[in-house]
């Protein structure tokens, strides 16, 4: 009994897979290629954009209820505003926007949004290519944010990339540049200082610079510290995270390090996005404005 159920179920099996393969699969072909040959494109497009707008929407509103508030989060809500906005009004921006002023202006705002993801492209691209020989003189790594004496995940990153250096490198001199930032009870220079020695790093090579508020402070306050230390020309490097690699190393440049190398850390998915927002529009004030 029990191999005659066995042989029914078996071939029960192959009559629903013979069907499935016979019916089934080419009808959701056949409604996959209508719905793309329909001329309800629009419509499509419109429900994509309102679902994207959505998205970004929560997740930008999200992390401004979990995280500090800062232009980024802000930025990635607007994003999902402005996508939502154009989702609903899909069909009557098309039209306004297809010929005369409107379809220039329109031109000019795709052109700046394809210049925004080539310029997150190359900042992603120069982060991800360390530039660092181990044969450095010294080690700058830059703050970042505070919980009381303890490091958040973004600045951890960064320390762990300097414990990791400092043991192929040991006699290299760590510069740990950071002020006290709003709402915080110490100094970063202070918390980061406490978490390399906790994590086996020799006091004796550690440096903290105090008084920086800006990337820019950063690298003109460790250089006036490491000048003082060094009588002839040294070799430096700069840790920061990925998305800030290139404005940190454009600004040490800037400020008078001649021979400067770079290694970047990752930070949380989450904040990939926010973070490259910020940092994209902060290049571009640097090269503007700087």
């Amino acid at each position: 009994m029990r191999g005659k159920n066995t042989v029914n179920a078996d071939a029960f099996a192959s009559i629903l897979t013979k069907q499935w393969r016979k019916n089934t699969h080419p009808k959701w072909v056949r409604m996959l290629t209508q719905l793309l040959k329909s001329n309800e494109k629009e419509i499509n497009m419109s429900t994509l954009l309102i679902v994207l707008g959505i998205i970004f929407s929560a997740y930008g509103f999200i992390l401004c209820i979990m995280s500090n508030l800062n232009l980024g989060v802000m930025l990635t809500f607007m994003l999902g505003l402005g996508i939502l906005v154009w989702g609903i009004y899909y069909n009557k921006i098309k039209e306004i926007t297809s010929k005369g002023v409107m379809k220039g202006i329109k031109n000019i705002i795709l052109i700046l949004l394809a210049g925004e993801v080539l310029l997150i492209g190359f900042i992603s691209s120069y982060g991800m290519n360390d530039s660092v020989t181990y044969r450095e003189d010294a080690v700058i790594v830059l703050g970042a944010g505070v919980r009381g004496d303890k490091v958040t995940i973004p600045l951890k990153t960064r320390l762990d990339k300097a414990i990791e250096y400092h043991k192929i490198n040991p006699e290299a001199l760590i510069v740990v540049s950071g002020g006290k930032g709003y709402q915080e009870t110490v100094t970063e220079a202070f918390a980061m200082e406490k978490y390399l020695i906790e994590n086996g790093v020799n006091p004796n090579v550690i440096i903290k610079e105090e008084r920086a508020e800006s990337t820019a402070e950063n690298m003109r306050f460790s250089k006036k510290i490491l000048d003082e230390m060094f009588d002839d020309e040294y070799e430096t490097l700069v840790i920061t995270n990925r998305f800030h690699t290139y404005r940190g190393v454009s600004l040490a440049k800037k400020e008078g390090f001649e021979n400067v190398t770079h290694m970047g850390s990752s930070i949380q998915w989450y904040n990939l996005i926010p973070c490259y927002l910020r940092e994209s529009l902060a290049i571009l004030k640097m090269w503007i404005l700087d």
